[in-house]
């Protein structure tokens, strides 16, 4: 049994039968926030999905168990919240794949602990979903270039699929497609969704692009470890048979460059390590 779990609706406690549903207008949407030990980020995020201008949307976080105060800022939320579990997990993918299982909405955009959404993101995600209901919708998004608060807007346009990702804040997937093209796979740390996107894409989903920032990605977390990042992308493109080497690909240079780096910087320390057993180094 979890070590915690609430669900509520619009008349309290959740109960059997007794759910939210889209209104005869506009979809549901599911909002899920995963999180791990995030108190300084986690009251930001929840802030932007509850002061969204869209009004139809189920919120469901994920906690993995954490030990600081994050479970305090989830309590102070709870009447806004439609379900939250705190129990431990196998990594961010794990977390995602329960968020979606529990979730009733028609289309899902996932939100991590310390990202936002702008303000009316999901207003304008719907406006694109209710022309286009069965495709996968991508936005921009907003992410901090490094420590010196530089920022660069990451593109969500599609020409980007196969060989590289797109922002997965500003990713929203209607429950159907998960439904028919499965989950996340949990053995990756940092690159589940690309793998997800690959997936869509080699089954032929459709995608839709929205040229609007909707998503602000926080300060570098997990995903700036870049060199697993980079050997898990080089996997995936290799489970996919996408040949990224006929591809102009920057990643698999990268990957291959930072590999060599490493091998030297070994190499030197073995060489360090010699000369000074041999007496060439007092």
């Amino acid at each position: 049994m979890p070590e915690s779990c609430y669900r509520k609706s619009e008349g309290g406690l959740r109960t059997q039968g007794f759910f939210k549903r889209n209104l005869s207008d506009q979809p549901l949407v599911t909002i899920i926030t995963v999180v791990f030990n995030g108190e300084k980020y986690l009251e930001q995020t929840i802030l932007s999905v509850l002061n969204q201008t869209f009004n139809n949307i189920e919120y469901v976080i994920v906690d993995g168990g954490s030990t600081d105060s994050t479970i305090d800022i989830i309590s102070k939320y709870e009447d806004a919240i439609d379900y939250w579990i705190s129990e431990p997990d196998k990594g961010i993918y794990d977390a995602m794949n329960k968020g979606i299982s529990l979730c009733l909405g028609t289309i899902i955009g996932l939100i991590n602990a310390g990202d936002t959404y702008t303000k009316d993101a999901i207003e304008t995600i719907i406006k694109e979903h209710n022309n286009n209901p069965l495709r996968i919708i991508a936005g921009d998004c907003k992410v901090m270039l490094n420590r010196a608060n530089k920022w660069l807007i990451r593109k969500g346009q599609i020409a980007s699929l196969p060989y590289n990702t797109l922002p997965h804040p500003s990713v929203f997937v209607p429950l159907a497609i998960y439904k028919k093209h499965g989950l996340f796979d949990i053995n990756f740390k940092i690159a589940g969704d690309y793998d997800f996107l690959c997936r869509c894409y080699q089954n032929e989903v459709k995608f839709s692009y929205v040229s609007e920032v909707v998503a602000i990605f926080s300060p570098p977390g997990l995903s700036s470890d870049y060199y697993l990042a980079e050997t898990e992308c080089l996997k995936i493109r290799l489970r996919h048979d996408l040949p990224f080497l006929r591809s102009v690909s920057i990643s698999a240079i990268s990957f291959f460059t930072i590999t060599a780096h490493k091998i030297l910087i070994v190499l030197n320390l073995w060489k360090f390590i010699e000369a000074w057993r041999h007496g060439s180094i007092r």
